[in-house]
């Protein structure tokens, strides 16, 4: 029960702090979407991200801590505070050299990469703007994968809020990039404040490290034994991450054939709908996550299940609503917050309609961030590399299905199918490994969810009717549909959300 409300109490923390950065997050991409809109230069921005993306991500990101955390866990529980150091500083060592010679091997051949690879269908002059833009985003990349580790490392400490803060770092220097380097440097100015909030992504977490006495210095420890079971643990999930990557790339050279600002609408209204998937299902994932490590690791099963089935109703309690809200009051947003400058009324119907059908992957993908952890938990990368390998075949025979018919939506669409049939799969896979996974209880969860959904939907759906202002509309709706369905969902027996008001209000 202790351990229980410590997890709540501290994903109410993370969920307030990832919150606050999602705002900081919306007015970056207010002022980004102000100054180039859905123009072939952001194209250009968005794409030039997409091969560092893969870099970070499968050496210091999703791959990394998905085999560190439950590992560096084990050597908390069961080993020395001084050997899960040597293990820590290893670690770190060896991601500055893989990511640093990566990213040299890259920038050297982003020519190449962007002309026969990432966006073939770009114009030459295009083209290698997206290669001078790639190669100042690889440096950043390298600062963003030793942030990665530190965050990894006290997470498995049980702190979670100066981790949770640091994609602020990223936001402000996105803004000093705006407004100092822009004016004269164009879109290479937005390139180099990613640059400043990859330095200011690190710093901001040494004053923790300090807090748990935990001392960062060069080692290269690679024959201890939590280096080999963590190279173990991420060849698979290299595999799985690679294999999202791959999908990524594929929708970027899809996309880079549609009419102009197609690229920027996906993304755009893929931005949108991980504001409220990172509030709700990655913080209570990060925070679960050390947890279902540390239960595993003591045998404890019965508590890894009912950890695991607890966060997942509160997903789904916060993320169901929060679907039927980004169809509702999706487009008076982006109205309001984007569509200003460059970004004309035709960008804000573009990426509604892709907000919409990413709204359905919300669900999913926030139900993946528990299903999927529960196997690395279980030191197991190797069951979701497989699903994600299925995964992979259905986006793609289902882009090229919809991309003839539906456009950018069509894209949106196939990776939401996707996703859900991914999620599902996953989570059948671990209620048959662990003999059960709290299905009486999460359908009780869902009816419950899909009911209360329902009736706010139409309350929000009669304001629409007498409130002619979007704006007014916006707020309005908003509140009453947030107080509706917290109001149905208490009477229906719904105690998630009570119970994260009071320990809230406790802290």
């Amino acid at each position: 029960m202790i351990r229980a409300r410590q997890l709540l109490k501290s994903s109410i923390i993370v969920i307030f702090l990832l919150g606050l950065g999602k705002i900081t997050g919306l007015l970056r991409i207010q002022l980004v979407a102000g100054a180039f809109g859905s123009s072939p230069e952001y194209d250009a921005f968005t794409a030039a991200n997409q091969l560092p993306e893969v870099f970070f991500t499968l050496i210091a990101g999703g791959a990394l801590a998905a085999a560190f955390i439950p590992v560096y866990t084990d050597y908390l529980v069961n080993e020395s505070g001084k050997k899960a150091a040597r293990l820590a500083n290893t670690v770190l060592t060896l991601v500055l050299l893989l990511l640093g010679g990566v990213s040299l091997v890259g920038a050297i051949l982003a020519p190449w990469i962007t002309s026969a690879l990432l966006v073939p269908d770009f114009t030459p002059e295009m083209q290698r703007l997206t290669a001078d833009l790639m190669r100042v985003i690889l440096i950043q990349t390298v600062l963003f994968g030793l942030s990665g580790v530190l965050s990894s490392i006290l997470n498995s400490h049980q702190h979670f809020a100066t981790p949770a803060l640091a994609p602020l770092a990223l936001d402000i220097g996105y803004v000093a990039g705006l407004f100092l380097f822009v004016p004269e440097m164009g879109i290479m100015g937005l390139a180099w404040g990613t640059v400043i909030g990859g330095v200011l992504h690190i710093l901001i977490q040494v004053p923790a490290l300090f807090k748990y006495r935990i001392r960062i210095r060069p080692k290269l420890a690679w024959r201890m034994r939590g280096v080999r079971e963590i190279a173990l643990l991420m060849g698979p999930r290299v595999v799985t991450l690679g294999t999202i990557q791959l999908a990524d790339l594929f929708i970027i050279r899809l996309a880079s054939g549609l009419a102009g600002g197609s690229t920027s609408a996906y993304f755009y209204g893929y931005a949108l709908m991980q504001f409220p998937e990172t509030l709700f299902g990655t913080a209570i994932a990060i925070v679960v996550f050390p947890t279902m490590s540390e239960l595993y690791n003591e045998g404890d099963v019965k508590g890894l299940q009912r950890t695991a089935v607890n966060a997942l109703r509160i997903i789904w309690t916060l993320t169901i609503p929060s679907a039927a809200l980004l169809v509702l009051l999706g487009f008076p947003a982006i109205t309001a917050f984007l569509q200003r400058g460059a970004f004309d009324e035709a960008s804000t119907r573009l990426v509604y309609s892709v907000l919409v059908v990413f709204s359905i992957r919300l669900v999913s993908e926030a139900t993946l961030e528990i299903v999927a952890r529960l196997f690395y938990a279980r030191h197991n990368t190797r069951t979701p590399m497989f699903a994600y390998l299925g995964w992979l075949v259905v986006n793609v025979g289902l882009a090229y299905w919809f991309i003839g018919k539906l456009g950018i939506v069509g894209l949106a669409l196939s990776s939401t199918v996707a996703f859900t049939w991914l999620a599902g799969l996953l989570y059948w896979l671990n209620r048959r490994e662990l003999g059960g996974l709290g299905e009486k209880e999460l359908g009780k969860t869902a009816v419950r969810a899909i009911v209360a959904t329902l009736i706010m939907s139409l309350v929000v759906m009669g304001l629409d009717r007498i409130i002619a202002s979007e704006l007014l509309y916006l707020l309005a709706g908003g509140i009453a549909g947030v107080l509706v369905y917290v109001l149905v969902s208490f009477l229906l027996g719904g105690r998630e959300i009570p119970d994260l008001v009071r320990l809230a209000r406790q802290r």
